[in-house]
Order: structure tokens, then C-alpha cells, then sequence
């Protein structure tokens, strides 16, 4: 049951009424500055609360708070234990052996054991998540007692303790998910977890609301009585909540590219920045049907999209050329890589040399642009790429959608020819990359192989490199993934971008310090 707040009752007021309604808010969602409720703010509706079998980033967002995983990743790349009170790699780098801190329990009272980290990462994670590709490495999971966990490696893979955080570890309980469809299954928005804070409503469109878990696993965590998710679509009404003190903080994926040199000057807000992940917008191309089954269509695309226009207006001084699957800031990019020039003459001569000649009307054929209807970097580009195309023949056809039809539409139903939005390339590529080009992982799920591309030599090559210790080696194999994959350029990379976490540093503080603002699960986060 949802009241109404009498006027003049801030959050602390209505926080007193928690233990006698669910949910007691003021139409304004009280004042930001209350240090017992913190607020933030999410784009959409999340798909997903359920980061275990989700990449996407409001999926992340929504269930991090309520989960925890073996380790967490700090801003600079370190890897410490979150469910792992510590844990020790083999010299062989075989075996990892993980030391679970005592006496955890599910938001449900139920105890949590190694036997729930057994289950979520060999039954539903690596199974279903799009950033498995390290965890095929393991050969086994043992639980050996209730808080020791064991994995043992078929190989070594250096990737492999960067991906057991959050980023695709987040531990089911094995109580609530066995024998569940873990893809679709109710639980994925009514999470129980371990994690430092409680759902406890979702009303969509609106909010999403988490009351503190007092049985957190770290003493004197977390710092708030409840957090709180508002959902604001519109970019400009978000950028005001924040100005306004009605929201203390915004995630990195929810402040627009544009808006980030001002917001910097807002009073009392500090803006954080990772070392570690990297985001790139990309273009799925879907190569199930002519004319983007050819080659040279999706060549001649790379010749007449202006890249670097897009990245000097959407993402202003806060992105970097992509040239090739990789990202630059990787050790393992290519840099021999030739970029595709600007060049529409030689986009309409490959056009031509493909045989798809423009019509009386000068269009050769459509394309079906499908994006997020609240994704305003998406819906920029597809401006910017509309008339480009234009110029060679090609009449693009744009699709806004919310989050959930896309993932219909465009991974069930494959009913699109580009579908452009924002993925974490991180932190290596054998997570961040690899999902997207091989064959095996080609699902109908959102963030893998969703362009249908098809090349055993490229699928031989990850898993060559996947088993190289030495770097030179691997990067030599991963030189070679590029050259073909960017020959044949199956998804189209328009630029990688770096974003802060913006905060109200008078009402918060501890937040933002970890790999990626989107997984920050608000367990260290304190009133300032």
C-alpha cells in the first residue's frame, strides 16, 4: 500500500512509518539532503534485476545493491573479496581457492553456504550470462564445506578473477533458483541476495525502492536505512533532479556525454571517473539477411558513417576512436589496424559493386534502426548515421523502443538491421569483446553474438589465445581476431567514451569508488 506523506514530513519522517507500511513517500520523494534515505536514478525501467544472467546496464544498476559476488574490483583495477573474506591463486594458476566469510544469510534468513556459489556459477552464470566467455576455463566447482569454494582451471586464465565480481558473478541463492528457467523466471525482478541492501518495491515508472540489510555480512554496513531509484526517462529532468537536491547521485550511464562539463559545476557535486572500464557505443549489424549478409554493404557503411562528427558532438571531449572489435585503451588492441576513411564516393562504389544500384527515388534500400527510446546518445547517432546514409542511397529507418521490446524485437525476433547502444568492452577482452564474434554464443539473449557472424577461424583463435600465459603470444593471436573481425566488420563501432559517476558530496559520500558506476552496490556508501 502506497500514502501520502502529510506536507513538511521529510524522509525521516517517513522512514518511521517503515515498520508499519511498506512504502510511505512524498510525492517529492523528500529532500536529497536527509542522510537516511539515499536517492539516485535510473533511466528506465530495468528489464532484469538480475545481474547474474543480465549485462544490460539498467539490469546492473537495479540489482547490485541487492547482491554480492566472490570479489569486487576498486576504480584502479585492484581485486579484493566481497563474499570472499580472501582467496589465493595456485602458482600454476589451476586452482583458485576462495575463503567465504562465516555466518552469511539471504534476505530471506535462509544461510547463505559455498554450495549457493557452487550452483549460480555452474548452473545459471556460466550458462546464461553474456560475459561467460572466461568461465569456460573452469573444469570444476567444489564446495568442499559450507565457506570454502574451489575452482579448478582447465587452463590458466588471466581474465578470470576480473569477471568473478559483479560484473558476472553475482551469487543466486541455490534455495529460491534450482529447477527455475533463471532467463525467466519472476525472482529476476524480485531479487533475494545476499547483498547489502533489501528490494522492497518496484512500481514501474516510477521508483524502485531497497531497505537496508541489518544481517550484511560487514559490520556497520551500509551507511543508509534506504535506498531509493528514481525512474526518470528524460535527460534534461534528470540533470534538474540532481541540481535541484531531489536526487543525490546519478550513474555514469544515466548522465548524458553532453551534459558533463556543466553538471561538474553544479553546487557540491564531484564527478568520478574509473580507470578500468570502457564503454563503446556499437552497432549490432544483422547478417541473417541481404543486403547486410554482404561484406561490402557493411564496408561501404564504415566508409559513409562519419565517426568522427559523432564522437566530437555526442560524446565532446570524453571519447576515443574505435578501430577494430577492441578498445583502445586495451594492451591487446591492434594498432596496425587502418581505420575505415571517410569516403562516401568509395561507400557508393562498393554499393555498386555489391549490385544493389539506387532506384528511381536514388534509395538502393532501407535500414531498420533500432535503439532505446530513453538512450540519447543512441537516438543522436541515429541522426547523424540517417544522413550519412542518405547520401549513398540508404534510407534509415528509425525505431525507438523501450528496453524490453528491444530485446524482443531485435534478440528474439531479429527484426532489425542495426541496432546501436552502449557496451562495457571490459576490463579484457576475452569478457568484453569475445561475446559479440563467436559463433558459440550466438543466443537469442541481449549482449552476445546477436549479429548471427560466423567465422570457425576467428572461434579457433579465442580459444587459442585463452589458454596463452605469455602475453606476447596472446596478443599475436588477438592481432589476428582484429584483422579479420575488422575486415569483415559484423558489429559497427562508432567510438569508446568514458563517463563519470556525478554525487552530492554534501549528502554522500563512498560511493563511485569501484570498477564501474552502473554495479556500485552502495554497501560503503555513508551520509557525508
Amino acid at each position: 500500500m502506497r500514502a501520502a506523506v502529510v506536507a513538511g514530513i521529510g524522509r525521516r519522517g517517513a522512514l518511521a512509518g517503515l515498520a508499519a507500511a511498506p512504502l510511505i513517500l512524498s510525492g517529492r520523494y523528500g529532500r536529497a539532503a536527509d542522510p537516511k534515505r539515499l536517492i539516485g536514478v535510473i533511466e528506465e525501467d530495468p528489464p532484469f534485476f538480475n545481474p547474474a544472467v543480465s549485462s544490460g546496464i539498467s539490469s546492473f544498476v537495479a540489482g547490485s545493491p541487492c547482491y554480492s559476488a566472490l570479489t569486487r574490483m576498486d576504480a584502479d583495477g585492484k581485486v579484493s573479496g566481497d563474499l570472499a573474506q580472501s582467496f589465493e591463486i595456485s602458482p600454476d594458476g589451476l586452482v583458485y581457492t576462495f575463503k567465504l566469510h562465516p555466518n552469511v544469510v539471504w534476505h530471506d534468513g535462509k544461510p547463505f553456504s559455498s554450495e549457493d556459489v557452487k550452483f549460480s556459477l555452474e548452473q545459471v552464470n556460466s550458462k546464461l550470462h553474456p560475459y561467460r566467455g572466461a568461465l569456460k576455463a573452469i573444469a570444476a566447482f567444489e564446495a568442499p564445506d559450507p565457506n570454502t569454494f574451489v575452482l579448478r582451471l582447465k587452463h590458466p586464465q588471466a581474465s578470470l578473477i576480473s569477471t568473478l565480481g559483479n560484473f558476472c558473478g553475482a551469487i543466486l541463492p541455490r534455495h529460491i533458483w534450482e529447477g527455475k528457467d533463471a532467463a525467466r523466471d519472476p525472482h529476476n525482478k524480485r531479487p533475494i541476495g545476499t547483498g547489502p541492501f533489501k528490494f522492497v518495491e518496484y512500481v514501474s515508472g516510477d521508483h524502485i525502492l531497497y531497505r537496508r540489510n541489518d544481517k550484511y555480512f560487514l559490520p556497520g554496513k551500509p551507511g543508509f536505512d534506504e535506498l531509493m531509484f528514481r525512474i526518470i526517462p528524460d535527460p534534461a529532468a534528470r540533470m534538474a533532479a540532481l541540481q535541484n537536491g531531489e536526487v543525490d547521485m546519478i550513474y555514469s550511464s544515466a548522465l548524458p556525454a553532453v551534459e558533463v562539463a556543466r553538471v561538474g559545476k553544479f553546487r557540491g557535486v564531484k564527478l568520478k571517473f574509473t580507470k578500468i572500464q570502457t564503454a563503446g557505443y556499437q552497432a549490432y549489424i544483422n547478417l541473417r539477411n541481404p543486403p547486410y549478409s554482404d561484406r561490402k554493404v557493411r564496408q561501404a557503411l564504415a566508409h559513409a558513417i562519419d565517426r568522427t562528427f559523432i564522437r566530437n558532438t555526442v560524446f565532446p571531449g570524453l571519447s576515443q576512436n574505435m578501430i577494430g572489435p577492441v578498445p583502445p585503451t586495451s594492451p591487446l588492441a591492434n594498432k596496425a589496424l587502418a581505420d575505415y576513411a571517410l569516403d562516401p564516393a568509395r561507400a557508393n562504389a562498393l554499393l555498386d559493386e555489391a549490385g544493389f544500384a539506387r532506384k528511381a527515388d536514388g534509395v538502393r534500400f532501407p535500414l531498420r534502426y533500432l535503439y532505446s527510446a530513453n538512450d540519447l546518445p543512441a537516438a543522436k547517432i541515429g541522426d547523424i548515421v540517417s544522413r550519412n546514409l542518405a547520401a549513398v542511397g540508404i534510407k534509415v529507418m528509425p525505431r525507438p523502443l523501450d528496453r524490453g521490446a528491444i530485446i524482443d524485437v531485435a534478440f528474439v525476433k531479429n527484426e532489425f538491421d542495426f541496432a546501436t547502444m552502449s557496451f562495457s568492452l571490459g576490463p579484457d577482452p576475452d569478457v568484453g569483446v569475445e561475446r559479440f564474434y563467436n559463433s558459440n554464443n550466438i543466443f537469442n539473449i541481449q549482449a552476445v553474438n546477436n549479429s548471427n557472424y560466423v567465422n570457425h577461424e576467428v572461434d579457433k583463435l579465442f580459444d587459442e589465445q585463452r589458454v596463452q600465459v605469455d602475453f606476447t603470444k596472446r596478443k599475436a593471436i588477438y592481432d589476428r581476431i582484429q584483422e579479420i573481425v575488422w575486415n569483415d566488420i559484423p558489429v559497427f563501432p562508432f567510438c569508446t567514451y568514458t563517463l563519470p559517476g556525478a554525487f552530492n558530496s554534501t549528502a554522500v559520500t563512498g560511493i563511485f569508488d569501484g570498477e564501474a558506476s552502473n554495479r556500485e552496490d552502495f554497501a560503503h556508501a555513508s551520509p557525508a
